[in-house]
């Protein structure tokens, strides 16, 4: 959402933190959670 670089955010795997079922990156700068689409799903 604001942009900043992704490189220091943490980084949660589906369901690690309970809320999700996609991946997604925290952004360091406004906290947005910003989904790795593609990163831990099924592949039928």
């Amino acid at each position: 959402m604001c942009q900043a670089s992704l490189a220091r955010g943490e980084r949660y795997l589906p369901y690690e933190d309970g809320s999700t079922p996609y991946a997604y990156i925290s952004c360091p700068s406004c906290g947005h959670e910003n989904i790795r689409y593609g990163f831990g799903e099924d592949d039928d």
